[in-house]
């Protein structure tokens, strides 16, 4: 049996657990960050603390998801919740600790090769895998191989232009898919028809204070029956059913994942990116893919980062 240690590093927490190369966690834990101390050597010495509690000799390596790109050395750029999270070689660092192979990742591409190994994604060739929260991530495998790109962590699916005249999005350009899709767009577009003086019942269930609205809230509204709540949900479903058309007919996957929070809402998302895609792609693509919601739970991250280690 191969072990590893995973590492889902996390703005505010660090999960991390000794896993088997069946995916099986054998010992885990979670402690604070601690990004607000605002010293990258206190974020460091926090892994380092993850890392030895659950310490095994026997380990073939580590694997740490962590924000931001990624190049093929383990070299870390462009982060902005951790602290001077930039130019940092976390493969050089954590091997001269521990004497151990270092797999450095971008988190969403570890979640999908996870998935692939462990989870959803078990059994097939090529997937795409997506997380829907705060924005929008995402990972590719493409026969049986992580797609990388020529130097950095390639698959920045959720900033792909989807309208060149469209929203602006966070990272600063326009007409992202994150833009239509990731959690404070959802809550804009419906505070916006809210504001128009579309009728629904999340004004009660906040209180009327617009700024308590959540996408957990509009899932309860949908679930009650709300229609903006519905509306909302169809439209940003479509959204990302469109882009995904896109995606079939340019990788032809077996299996679409989708992870993450927003992809809890549950049928109404699945059923409406499934019906998009068919009315978009290539027919005789749409008619192949399957999408379903994500195999390996909470724990994806740190199973996820061992996965890392696990590569051919």
């Amino acid at each position: 049996m191969s072990m590893a240690i995973g590492i889902d590093l996390g703005g505010t927490y660090i999960k991390y657990g000794l896993v088997d190369d069946a995916g099986n966690i054998l010992k885990k834990g979670m402690i604070p960050t601690r990004a607000d101390s605002g010293k990258r050597d206190i974020v460091i010495e926090q892994i380092a603390l993850a890392i030895k509690d659950v310490w095994d000799n026997a380990i073939d390596g580590i694997g740490i998801g962590t924000p931001g790109i990624v190049d093929n050395n383990g070299v870390v750029y462009e982060s902005p919740n951790l602290p001077d999270w930039h130019n940092l070689n976390l493969r050089k660092i954590f091997e001269s600790k521990f004497n151990k192979n270092v797999v450095v990742e971008n988190d969403a591409n570890s979640i999908v090769w996870g998935e692939y190994l462990f989870g959803a994604g078990k059994g097939t060739r090529t997937i795409v895998c997506l997380t829907l929260g705060t924005g929008l991530g995402g990972g590719v495998v493409i026969n049986g191989k992580l797609l990388r790109g020529a130097i950095y962590s390639a698959a920045e699916l959720g900033h792909m232009p989807v309208d060149y005249k469209g929203r602006k999005c966070g990272c600063g350009s326009t007409g992202c898919i994150e833009a239509y899709v990731g959690r404070d767009y959802i809550v804009k577009s419906l505070i916006r028809k809210v504001r128009k003086g579309r009728k629904t019942i999340i004004r009660k269930m906040v209180d009327n204070d617009l700024s308590r609205i959540t996408p957990k809230i509009i899932s309860e509204a949908y679930q009650k029956g709300d229609k903006l709540a519905e509306e909302i949900w169809i439209e940003m479903a479509t959204a990302l059913g469109a882009f995904l058309a896109g995606i079939v007919n340019l990788l032809n996957p077996d299996r679409i994942i989708l992870a993450g929070g927003i992809a809890q809402t549950g049928e109404i998302l699945f059923s409406t990116v499934r019906k998009t895609i068919r009315e978009r792609a290539m027919k005789v693509l749409a008619e192949t893919v399957e999408v379903v919601p994500a195999g390996l739970g909470v724990d994806a991250g740190i199973v996820s980062g061992a996965s890392l280690v696990f590569q051919k």
